[in-house]
């Protein structure tokens, strides 16, 4: 069995951390949205909160980032991406455990990359769905979550991506139709999000981001300086600005939930240095399939069917304009299930896992 290194992480990425996926995924058709450069200054800011170990190597085919926060009973495990191989990785997480226990953590966590605001979860299932992989979404081969079971981990979270598939489409308005027709009647402004209105908004969408998701399970805030590394300019220009929206109080002009949903362009097989732009992309992809990827109400207007709404307004646009919507990475039991409850639809499962130490 080739030696693991363990190495702490001190500002810099070893060059064997970017060699595995590569070996990984060489006969996948998928692999993970991977941007070393944001990956680097995104461990450079981590560093300041959490402890960091790295195991694994390129002869190996393993890398397993160890993550130990501060003012947790968590550390997390985050950035693993391996071979087929048992040995291989009991090895390197029963370092991790071992380090982990020595530091007085009580569970190991993941796979998560700092944050549920990055990276996490496996999907599950020995077969791809039909989309294959759309952005962001939590890709991997099929054994990766047997490896994990067989080491004692269980799953604590779990989700779903729930595709409708066009002939569905009828079927949904009919059963929305009440939602569609009192969309205007509500007091809210909708502020649909173009590049320029994002970069307008910024420090408020940031300030809502931390709101909606700041109660969640694994959920740890972010600096403005580390939201702007992902949600930027370059992402809102892949916004579909006919369905992604700010919805904003008209009694006293605050943002009470947002909605960012784009098309799939996954099939435009872009360079990994070249960003969709939904004005010059959109008419070249051979399938329209519009991605519900991140929405959410502010704590203080829950409970007012916004929710809803907000699904309505996006499907107001979307008939005219994609053949298929996938709603994604929806925490099981969350309430932006219920939208699509009773719908025919594929769906797609991932998960969270834990081990008790």
């Amino acid at each position: 069995m080739p030696q693991l290194l363990r190495i702490p992480y001190q500002g810099q990425l070893p060059d064997w951390f970017w060699q595995v996926p590569a070996r990984v995924y060489q006969n996948q058709p998928y692999r993970p949205d991977e941007n070393p450069a944001l990956t680097e200054q995104l461990f450079a800011h981590e560093a300041e909160r959490n402890g960091i170990v790295l195991f694994g190597t390129a002869d190996a085919g393993l890398r397993l980032a160890g993550i130990f926060p501060k003012n947790s009973s968590d550390a997390y495990f985050g950035f693993w991406e391996t071979l087929n191989d048992a040995a291989n990785n009991e090895a390197a997480f029963a370092a991790l455990a071992d380090e982990a226990r020595q530091q007085g953590y009580s569970r190991l966590v993941g796979p998560l990359n700092f944050s549920t605001y990055h990276a996490y979860r496996l999907r599950l299932g020995e077969q791809p769905p039909s989309w294959g992989h759309f952005d962001r979404e939590p890709v991997n081969p099929a054994y990766y979550p047997g490896l994990l079971t067989a080491l004692g981990f269980q799953p604590i979270s779990t989700f779903e991506s729930r595709l409708i598939r066009p002939e569905t489409v009828p079927a949904v308005f009919a059963d929305k139709d009440m939602l569609l027709r009192e969309l205007g009647k509500i007091p809210y402004d909708f502020i649909p999000l173009t590049p320029e209105v994002w970069e307008q908004h910024e420090p408020e969408i940031y300030e809502l981001v931390q709101a909606i998701f700041g109660a969640n399970p694994a959920y740890r805030p972010v600096s403005l300086k580390q939201f702007r590394l992902l949600y930027n300019r370059h992402y809102a220009e892949r916004l579909c600005p006919y369905t992604s929206v700010l919805f904003r109080d008209q009694a006293n002009g605050q943002l009470a939930a947002l909605s960012f949903c784009h098309p799939n362009y996954q099939a435009l097989q872009l360079p990994a240095h070249e960003h969709p732009v939904f004005e010059r992309d959109f008419a070249k992809l051979p399938r329209k399939v519009l991605l519900a990827k991140t929405v959410g109400v502010h704590p203080e207007y829950r409970q007012r069917g916004l929710m809803s709404y907000m699904g309505a307004y996006g499907m107001v646009h979307f008939r005219e304009r994609y053949e298929e919507v996938i709603f994604c990475l929806m925490r099981t039991g969350n309430y932006s299930l219920h939208f699509t409850d009773g719908l025919d639809y594929e769906v797609a499962e991932y998960a969270l896992f834990g081990k008790e130490l």
